[in-house]
């Protein structure tokens, strides 16, 4: 099963990040790899605390929704996405250059680790609590999933 706290996979997902480049094209050509990293940043920031989220929860997401997404229904490898919805974060901090982005993922990143070993992260604004093992593969799953999109593939996918 995939896990964003097993090393190996970890390792994985940042070599693919480390080829995300402020030129780079969702394979539908309508995000860049600027508003990715940017996407992600809003979603770190809100997971971990450091934004507001607009909880859309109820109770069928929080259960047979997020067990459906986490562990039966595969995330399609390439599904057109919009700036809208990369974008669409309440107090989203718009994009500054795209080197100070990128280094502001990886410290969020960090950042949600600590966290996540602190046992103290938000609830998911959609799926509400995670177990740890389940905030593990949402991240795995969530960036792999936008990767995947570019066209940025690692050396496996999530199982299928």
């Amino acid at each position: 099963m995939t896990d964003y706290f097993r090393t190996k996979e970890r390792n994985i997902l940042f070599r693919r990040i480390e080829e995300v480049s402020v030129d780079a094209k969702s394979l539908d050509g309508k995000v860049s790899g600027h508003e990715l990293i940017c996407h992600l940043n809003n979603s770190l920031r809100e997971i971990c605390g450091l934004q507001s989220a607009a909880a859309s929860s109820n109770l069928l997401l929080r259960t047979l929704g997020k067990w459906l997404v986490l562990f039966v229904i595969p995330w399609p490898e390439s599904t057109p996405t919009s700036d809208p919805a990369l974008s669409a974060f309440v107090g989203a901090q718009r994009p500054t250059t795209f080197e100070q982005d990128y280094a502001e993922l990886v410290e969020l990143l960090k950042t949600f680790e600590r966290l996540w070993q602190d046992d103290n992260l938000q609830p998911h604004p959609v799926y509400g609590r995670l177990s740890r093992a389940d905030w593990g593969r949402y991240m795995f799953l969530h960036v792999d999933y936008h990767l995947t999109t570019f066209g940025i593939h690692g050396d496996f996918r999530a199982p299928q």
